[in-house]
């Protein structure tokens, strides 16, 4: 009779343990996605980041010798960012650090957006540092052949959140985990760190619910002005399963007492299947912080006086013609 009960104990602990750590997993899910939809919240912000890329050619060749030209500059590089976010007028800046693979020596490009218009200096196609190319976007949002547009650089924060909020909402909450102590961040205050690990354990659930999302994730890039009509349908057409992650990997999340994402990082393998059929694999690291949110921080860049229209440069990197 003992041993009854004490079998019938056990059998409760573990259920009860069981049940706990998926109520407990599914409440760590939850405070992730409410995050990421807080996001939205943001109309003024300041951030800064860094990204290590290792892209294959199969990846970003166009056919385009300017475009790819650019685009090498990149495909294996560390990038880094800092900058300023004001929604509503749409005002922002940033100052990009691109370090190629090997070299020691970085470039810049100063980007500044304000009074509708966009502002950059790049090293590789501008004659000097204080020469900037100018984008008009109020005219590229009325050319109805550019997916790029002024509400859809507006919405470029929702987007990221959107995108993010896809795959975390596909992701079955036994994968979510939350770490026993809180993080500090860079203003000294506590946030909760959330995380999902890409495991050998995973990998396969991962990618059948990455490939289910795939048509709505395309559907997003290609409705904030980052992908085109037709590489958009090049791109829902293209053989199911020719995006694989592979482990090892892991995305977290930093959220702070108001329910703001703060901090980010993302380490991400994955692999591309080229049109000849052979498989492409490509490495992102990636870490981004937010803070001063919603306080409205001025920008410091002023409005260059040394301006060319972008106009001269889209020309040379339109589509080759067939």
């Amino acid at each position: 009779m003992c041993k009854k009960w004490l079998t019938l104990t056990v059998v409760a602990a573990v259920s009860i343990t069981s049940l706990t750590a998926c109520t407990d997993n599914t409440k760590v899910k939850e405070a992730a996605v409410q995050s990421l939809d807080k996001q939205k919240e943001m109309k003024s912000y300041t951030f800064e980041g860094s990204t290590a890329l290792s892209m294959n050619d199969a990846l970003i060749k166009t056919s385009n010798p300017l475009t790819n030209g650019l685009l090498a500059l990149v495909k294996e590089s560390t990038i880094e960012w800092k900058g300023i976010s004001n929604i509503d007028p749409l005002q922002y800046q940033t100052d990009l650090k691109i370090t190629p693979k090997g070299s020691t020596s970085p470039f810049e490009i100063p980007i500044l957006i304000k009074d509708n218009k966009m502002y950059f200096n790049m090293p590789a196609i501008n004659k000097s540092a204080d020469e900037y190319y100018m984008v008009d976007l109020q005219q590229m949002s009325q050319n109805s052949k550019s997916p790029l547009t002024l509400d859809s650089l507006k919405n470029t924060s929702q987007l990221t959140t959107s995108l993010a909020s896809l795959l975390m909402g596909g992701t079955d909450a036994k994968w979510f985990s939350q770490a026993k102590d809180p993080v500090k961040l860079k203003d000294g205050t506590n946030a909760k760190s959330i995380s999902i690990e890409i495991t050998d354990k995973n990998e396969k659930e991962l990618n059948t619910m990455l490939q289910a999302k795939m048509p709505e994730f395309i559907g997003l890039l290609q409705n904030n002005g980052l992908l085109s009509a037709d590489k958009a349908d090049e791109l829902k057409k293209a053989p199911a399963g020719n995006f694989q992650i592979h482990a090892p990997g892991k995305m977290n999340i930093a959220i702070d007492d108001q329910g703001f994402v703060r901090d980010e990082t993302l380490d991400l393998n994955f692999a591309v299947t080229a049109a000849d059929g052979k498989a492409a694999d490509n490495h992102i690291t990636l870490h981004q912080t937010y803070d001063a949110i919603n306080q409205g921080s001025p920008l410091t860049k002023e409005v260059p006086k040394n301006v060319r229209s972008f106009d001269e440069i889209l020309k040379l990197i339109a589509p080759a013609k067939k």
